[in-house]
């Protein structure tokens, strides 16, 4: 098994939304609580409210600049609609988890029961703009933007998130039919410890270990996920991610399966532009992959054999010195069923290694020689 990193838990904690010392409060926004969001959230777990046309109570968050101190708790069938709404943060370093948005998990909640039928809709997110503003940007704790685990049924659509320190803009651990549509990730700040690979703006995972943010640590992997019509890019501050999407957890035993990337555009990533690692079923589709240092790269692990990878239509350019497309198979993690056509990309740059099995009646692009 491949770990990362652990986050910081611990019970909940607050920090005082008034001007730092130093800091006249003039200077400042006019920021509203954080916890007027979480009583719109709360009255959604209530039913009361309008719903949306999945049967999700709708918590509309009026249009201002909110301060997050905690995380947002988001209950089952609800539908945070953020629009008009910009939404920043001052986590302590310690005593909450360090996460703008969570679903609600109970403590011993394993495979995909925790809260879910879940849409969180539009909203400029931004977790270290107030540090920033305040001179402090080293105090910003290392963060996701959204992140939901042992959830089914997840919509996160039109979000746009801004410098995510170390961790992701969004993070799907445990999800099964999960949909990340027509989002704009927007800069990351690169954890200096780790390596650049690290850096997905949007990231698969399973819960083990320090990568549980709430319920079990079972090893549920992802099911059913679909990427799309998402832009990843610089945000004029801060350089690209590492890659739009991708994982660095991997249990040979428990693979995501139903993986679906389509039609986005990856702008001056700083490792790949798309990849995959322990999934199969697979399908990288009409994406644009453009300045970024590799391309699109699809992964096995010891152990870990997969079946039925797509890789069409996607355009890639002006990248650097990774593979711009590349297909790598464990010696002892086989991948079959792999159909890799009409993609735009130099066969100077595309390579396979491993066991890697062409899908029956196909021809590789650039196949090896």
């Amino acid at each position: 098994m491949i770990r990362r990193r652990a986050f910081i838990t611990g019970a909940a904690g607050l920090l005082a939304a008034a001007a730092p010392r130093g800091v006249s409060a003039a200077a400042l926004p006019a920021y509203v609580s954080g916890s007027a969001i979480q009583a719109l959230l709360d009255q959604a777990r209530d039913g009361k409210g309008s719903k949306d046309a999945a049967g999700r109570y709708i918590a509309k968050v009026p249009k201002a600049t909110y301060l997050l101190t905690k995380p947002l708790i988001v209950y089952r069938n609800t539908h945070l609609d953020a629009t008009d709404a910009r939404i920043v943060a001052r986590f302590p370093a310690q005593g909450v988890k360090h996460t703008m948005v969570l679903n609600s998990v109970g403590a011993s909640t394993g495979g995909y029961s925790g809260a879910g039928n879940i849409a969180i809709t539009g909203g400029s997110w931004d977790p270290v703009w107030d540090f920033v503003q305040r001179g402090k940007l080293n105090e910003a704790p290392a963060m996701n933007g959204i992140t939901m685990i042992h959830s089914s049924d997840v919509l996160i659509q039109g979000v746009t998130m801004w410098n995510v320190k170390w961790w992701h803009g969004i993070e799907l651990n445990a999800v099964r039919r999960g949909t990340v549509r027509d989002c704009a990730l927007k800069g990351w700040i690169a954890d200096p410890g780790q390596g650049l690979w690290h850096g997905e703006a949007v990231q698969l995972d399973l819960p083990v270990g320090g990568n549980t943010w709430g319920g079990a640590s079972d090893f549920t992997p992802c099911r059913d996920i679909l990427l799309t019509g998402n832009v990843c890019d610089t945000s004029g501050s801060q350089g690209g991610w590492g890659q739009l999407t991708g994982s660095h957890t991997a249990d040979p035993a428990h693979p995501h399966v139903g993986v679906r990337i389509e039609n986005n555009t990856v702008l001056n990533a700083r490792w790949d532009g798309i990849a995959t690692l322990n999934a199969q079923n697979v399908r990288i589709a009409g994406n644009t992959v453009d300045g970024c240092e590799g391309g699109v790269y699809v992964k096995s692990v010891a152990g870990g054999p997969l079946s039925t990878v797509e890789i069409t239509g996607n355009t890639v350019t002006n990248c650097g010195s990774r593979n711009w497309l590349s297909v790598r198979a464990d010696a002892t993690g086989p991948i079959s069923d792999v159909m890799v056509t009409g993609n735009t990309v130099p066969c100077s740059r595309v390579n396979y290694y491993g066991p890697i099995t062409p899908r029956v009646g196909t021809t590789l692009d650039c196949p090896p020689a």
